[in-house]
């Protein structure tokens, strides 16, 4: 599949066509091959990361890739019908602010996939079920969690919704 492309002026990351993207492999080391061409060095910076520390027998923490948002890139869909799969601890720098922007004329669908490990989803209503947190456990294991265009968590899980809230998901009884 083809990377990424990069546009600076306007501060566009744009997908070039439908299918499976690799965060790490197809967005963020595009950028990186990107940045060193020419003089796109002086465009803000489009990620930041974190991870890849060793925590001890030979695991690391998994790597989390933010795109900077806050300094106005965002993520364009291609211009294609179809589904957009984006497999990877990919994220906004801002969660306040769009992070993908559809094409005009276009209807594309995005599912990112993040790592298990990438989320935290704090429980928003005190007496949950037992049941009902086995199978939030089991979306999230699953990553079956989908999320909107702007980078939201939607979901359902055995009649409660997973909304996001900011920085954290929270987990609400449905039809509330």
């Amino acid at each position: 599949m083809a990377d990424a492309t990069f546009d600076g002026a306007n501060l566009h990351i744009t997908l070039p066509n439908i299918g499976a993207f690799d965060t790490q492999t197809e967005i963020y080391s595009a950028w990186k091959e990107w940045l060193r061409q020419s003089d796109n060095a002086k465009y803000p910076p489009a990620f930041d990361t974190t991870g890849g520390d060793s925590v001890g027998a030979g695991q690391e923490v998994a790597p989390y890739f933010f795109c900077r948002n806050d300094l106005g890139w965002r993520i364009k869909m291609p211009e294609a019908n179809g589904e957009i799969v984006v497999a990877g601890n990919l994220f906004p720098r801002d969660p306040n602010q769009s992070l993908f922007e559809q094409t005009v004329g276009f209807d594309a669908f995005l599912r990112l996939e993040v790592s298990t490990r990438a989320i935290v989803v704090e429980v928003g209503q005190k007496n949950v079920p037992v049941e009902d947190l086995t199978n939030l456990r089991y979306a999230v294991s699953e990553g079956t969690l989908q999320f909107d265009a702007s980078g939201n968590v939607t979901a359902s899980v055995e009649g409660h919704s997973i909304v996001s809230t900011g920085n954290e998901y929270v987990v609400e009884k449905s039809g509330s």
